[in-house]
């Protein structure tokens, strides 16, 4: 069967591959695909629907600048609001014909003498393209550690990432293992209805009080309110600072010590007992995992029917958990909010990747360290593009979307416009990218700060703080925008 032949090709529906979709529309350009392996649009937000989840930086700057006029509930709207919103700018944008549901992409090999990329699903159908866009998302591979015992447990087990809405928690003896954003959220709702619940606690997180006003709801509209730009304009002002102080801590660090013991004394104070108090307080330097805000989640602990477990894991029994030491947490329902894979091998993008040479991307990451130019393309793969590559992430998802997505299409315009239609980046642009973020990393508090015992997914199996970016999110795109195409080369088919 002959491949299906598109100019774009775009894998993921979720918030990037949307937004590349509607960027590709804005300019008049339909001849694309958006591939999405499963059966609706949405991403993370599709797949996690645990009680309490929400955004955790305003609503009004996790959105596309363009389509900023969306009806939130609150300030940090919650899970179901992001999803409706997807669907809207996707209906809105007229992004739904061009989404193919139900295939999931397993190889994308370059052809060096057409230069263009043929795109295999899993299963066997076949797309080509001149240009590849990897949207597949960080938050989309649930990771459940391989504790001894794991299937032995007779309860009902799930990832808050896959929430099994048919188990019900009311009068139930529930655990949950992890303590991370998802935890911090997912926490006191289960609290309310389980008979007891223990939290199995490797490492705290660092917690700050979350005002949450209710928001005044409005039909969607093309131009926001005064309201909603001022508070954009706070937010992403805040966001900006919070990512200063974080990036450059070399030189804020005595800033952040001082930001850090109010945030802990605050922690201390939502807790009655001292001994609970000091194990859910961090420490490692704040900003070494992603911090987060809520204010009911520390509260939940002064609850009697609420067990926080700090001793490590030992293994699963049919009846429970087994810990460390010799106590058995007897449960019903035992849920892991622990995360997902991001810089595991294979990962980021979801399948494997060859370009040219026989190079597949993943390999490279392995044996050379994770590399990318301003998170979006990596020598050696023409007309392949990343939407979170590394060393590119940040607070905001979308405020690193908007970066990316410049770049890369201007490069496409490029590249249509010169009848040039092979691009890469240069070599010693290349280079000195990957060597002047290396270096920024180092000032940043996951490499110069106190980040021992994190365990924080910003650091890769290398031992580099490779999620990241190194630079806020005005630096990286007053960057981006300043450098423009200037260090692509733009060849004919072939590479002539």
């Amino acid at each position: 069967m002959s491949p299906t032949s598109v100019e774009v090709l775009i894998v993921g529906a979720g918030v990037s591959g949307i937004g590349a979709a509607i960027e590709l529309l804005r300019r008049g350009r339909r001849d694309f695909v958006v591939l999405e392996a499963a059966e609706a649009l949405g991403g993370t937000w599709r797949d996690n629907t645990y009680p309490g989840i929400a955004v955790d930086i305003p609503a009004t700057s996790y959105c596309y600048r363009y389509e900023m006029g969306f009806p939130w509930s609150r300030l940090y709207a919650p899970g179901d609001e992001v999803l409706a919103y997807l669907q809207h700018c996707a209906a809105k944008y007229g992004v739904e014909p061009q989404i193919r549901y139900g295939c999931r992409v397993r190889a994308a090999t370059f052809d060096e003498a057409t230069s263009r990329w043929t795109v295999e699903l899993e299963d066997g159908r076949r797309f080509e393209s001149r240009f590849l866009i990897a949207a597949t998302g960080l938050f989309a591979t649930p990771r459940i550690p391989e504790f001894a015992g794991l299937d032995d447990f007779a309860g009902a087990r799930m990832h808050t990432a896959r929430w099994d809405h048919d188990v019900a928690l009311a009068g139930k003896r529930v655990g949950v293992i992890g303590t991370g954003a998802s935890a911090v959220q997912v926490v006191p709702e289960v609290a309310r209805e389980a008979s007891a619940l223990t939290v199995f606690q490797r490492t705290p997180i660092w917690i700050s009080p979350r005002f949450n006003p209710s928001l005044r709801r409005r039909s969607p509209t093309d131009r926001p309110t005064l309201g909603q730009r001022v508070r954009r304009w706070i937010s992403e002002l805040a966001l900006e600072l919070l990512t200063y102080v974080v990036v450059h801590y070399a030189r804020t660090q005595v800033l952040v010590k001082a930001f850090q013991r109010a945030v802990r004394a605050w922690m201390r104070r939502q807790v009655r007992d001292p001994d609970v108090a000091r194990r859910l307080i961090p420490s490692y330097d704040l900003g070494c995992k992603r911090p987060t805000s809520s204010s009911d989640y520390l509260a939940t602990f002064n609850l009697e029917h609420v067990t926080l477990e700090t001793a490590p894991i030992e293994r699963l029994v049919p009846a429970g958990v087994a810990v460390e030491g010799g106590a058995l947490h007897e449960l019903d329902v035992l849920i892991f909010a622990t995360g997902f894979r991001t810089t595991e091998k294979g990962n980021q993008p979801s399948f494997r990747v060859v370009g040219r040479d026989g190079v597949e991307l993943h390999a490279l990451w392995d044996e050379h360290r994770f590399q990318s130019y301003a998170g979006i393309a990596v020598r050696g793969f023409p007309n392949l593009f990343l939407t979170h590559g590394p060393y590119s992430g940040g607070f905001n998802w979308f405020a690193m979307l908007e970066t990316h997505l410049g770049q890369i299409l201007a490069c496409l315009e490029h590249a249509w416009a010169s009848d040039r239609p092979r691009v890469e980046v240069k070599a010693k642009a290349y280079r000195d990218y990957v060597a002047a973020t290396e270096k920024l990393a180092t000032r940043t508090v996951f490499l110069f700060g106190g980040c021992g015992g994190a365990r924080s997914y910003y650091v890769d199996r290398h031992g580099d703080a490779s999620l990241p970016s190194p630079r806020t999110p005005f630096e990286r795109d007053r960057w981006a925008k300043a450098r423009g195409v200037r260090d692509f080369e733009f060849a004919e088919a072939g590479g002539g």
